[in-house]
């Protein structure tokens, strides 16, 4: 086979082997071309990687080489050199597209697939694949043996190749859902994973680098955002993006992926992007005036944000790194739907003392800890100060509590300064008076702190309790003021009672007077994989007048 075409890249392969076979690497680049149309440009690193390993692929055409066959459980298993591989997947999506290749429109199918597919509830990786068949029998839910496929790399991301000549085995039926991927869908309507088509107007797009975990080397991408009528949302392109801001684009493959909780669109080689021609579509300012966020729809994870939100506390602190004395800017905002952190890394574009603030954010990122959002911001560039908000001016937000439906909290995010009611259920037997550790604050059990060893303590009080409303359940840990309230109690009673009738005989005591009620609280709320938790400085019960709800009882049943 001649070497001419891929000469140039042969000879960067020989600098780094010089022990390799020239014919080798040119009939390696022309495997990658051929079967899998990479571009050499594209397999220099795969192609490296495989003579700096010392193996040699699998040659193709009239060849005698003995094809040696890799068989991994996993895909942990692999690596960007590896051939010939066979491996048992389960297909997550699957979805079928004609693409333009070298001039000639080829039928290809993509998605992701699983590893470890027959074990309920074991650890999975998730890869992309593409089927250059494409192979009939493969479907969404099937679970198929692999023979003959390969791994590639492409920026620093593994995923898998089905040739033409691998063999698909299907070993447990699945229904096919192939996805139209050319029918645009409402941003507000994107899942949190897949393939999919949408129509947007450029709202932000700035380059940006990403740098390899294993010290390689560096990718540039470009970092952006998208608005229709419905909604907004962030992309990142791992191809040149020279489209402006306010340019209508119709983006055909998009992949879906989620950072932290924020789902985020990824346009690669595969991706189409062309400008579209709507006349009725919303103009550049008109979504730039919609797609402003508000505190309670913050995300973990969520870039360039833009939101108008009132400062109502900023400390400054400062730390040294690397020999470097360095600063943050640190405090609480507010809007009427919520309040979370913020943190800014340059100069206030304002004075301390003109406290508070409402100002307009432009380009944030939001970072979450406990799952409460953090709005951080770069430069103060980013921010302009407005004369007055876009709300009440007359509204209080420096304790400003929102009212959210017990079931809205439990199902929603973990926000601060919220308000929710329920039925009191249950009071936990750890209710009362607690030691906690004088280092980190964690509860002491039996006078050792599960992470600072033995401790002295400091006393507290609190109460464990669990809500209730319409089947939504969250746990309410009440601090020592808003339970001394609720109690209309002061530390020296409640110790006298406790002495008097003992820490189990108040917990019960404590349950007569509130089990059933109606309760409400006011703080903030930690949602997870755990349930929801209520952090809770206010607590109050409703008015208990049995010949009130003896009267309300007549009239809803229609008794006289």
């Amino acid at each position: 086979m001649s070497t001419e075409k891929y000469a140039d890249y042969v000879q960067a392969v020989l600098k780094e082997c010089p022990d390799a076979d020239e014919g080798e690497i040119a009939e390696a680049f022309a495997k990658y071309e051929n079967e899998f149309y990479i571009p050499p440009q594209d397999a220099m690193r795969s192609v490296l990687r495989r003579f700096q390993s010392g193996t040699s692929p699998a040659t193709t055409g009239g060849s005698t080489a003995t094809r040696q066959v890799k068989k991994v459980a996993g895909l942990g298993e692999l690596s960007a050199t590896d051939r010939d591989v066979e491996i048992e997947v389960a297909i997550v999506t699957h979805n079928v597209r004609d693409q333009l290749i070298r001039g000639e429109e080829k039928q290809i199918a993509f998605g992701m697939l699983e590893d470890n597919p027959w074990e309920e509830n074991g650890q999975r990786t998730r890869w992309d694949y593409k089927d250059w068949g494409p192979h009939a029998n493969l479907a969404a839910g099937s679970i198929v043996r692999i023979e003959g496929a390969s791994v590639n790399e492409y920026n620093g991301k593994m995923s898998l190749n089905i040739n033409q000549s691998a063999r698909v085995v299907v070993l447990k039926e699945g229904v096919a859902t192939p996805v139209a991927s050319n029918d645009p869908i409402d941003i507000s309507a994107i899942p949190k994973e897949g393939y999919i088509c949408v129509v947007g107007r450029v709202l932000a797009s700035r380059p940006d680098v990403i740098h390899r975990k294993d010290g390689s080397g560096s990718i540039d991408v470009v970092r952006g955002r998208l608005a229709d009528d419905t909604g907004t949302i962030g992309f990142l392109s791992w191809e040149p993006f020279d489209h402006e801001v306010g340019t209508l684009l119709k983006i055909d493959g998009a992949q879906v992926k989620s950072f932290r909780d924020t789902p985020e669109l990824n346009f690669g080689r595969t991706t189409r992007i062309e400008i579209y021609h709507d006349a009725n579509f919303a103009d550049l300012d008109t979504l730039n005036e919609k797609s402003l966020t508000s505190v309670s729809a913050l995300r973990d994870g969520s870039r360039d944000v833009d939101a108008v939100v009132q400062i109502t506390e900023i400390t400054k602190r400062t730390f040294n790194r690397d020999g470097e004395e360095k600063f943050l800017w640190s405090g609480q905002i507010a809007d009427p739907t919520g309040r979370c952190r913020i943190s800014l890394w340059d100069d206030l574009p304002f004075k301390e003392t003109d406290l508070p603030v409402t100002v307009q954010i432009k380009g944030a990122r939001v970072r979450a800890w406990q799952g409460i959002p953090d709005i951080t911001v770069d430069n103060a560039e980013q921010m302009t100060v407005l004369e007055a908000p876009p709300w009440d001016a007359g509204m209080d937000l420096t304790n400003h509590a929102v009212e959210v439906d017990l079931v809205e909290v439990v199902a929603g995010p973990s926000r601060v300064g919220l308000k929710t009611s329920g039925m009191l259920v249950s009071v936990r037997e750890d209710s009362g008076f607690i030691m906690r550790c004088t280092e980190c604050r964690r509860v002491l059990r039996d006078g050792i702190c599960s992470d600072c060893g033995p401790n002295a303590g400091a006393e507290d009080i609190r109460m464990r309790l669990v809500v209730d409303l319409d089947g939504a359940t969250a746990a309410v840990l009440v601090n020592k003021d808003a339970t001394l309230a609720a109690l209309d109690l002061d530390v020296d009673a409640m110790r006298s009672k406790i002495d008097e009738i003992g820490e189990q005989g108040f917990v019960q005591h404590v349950r007569e007077q509130m089990l059933g009620r109606h309760l409400t609280v006011t703080g903030r709320s930690i949602v997870d994989e755990q349930g929801a938790m209520i952090l809770a400085d206010g607590c109050s019960m409703e008015v208990h007048d049995p010949q009130m709800r003896a009267s309300e009882l007549r009239a809803q049943w229609g008794w006289g």
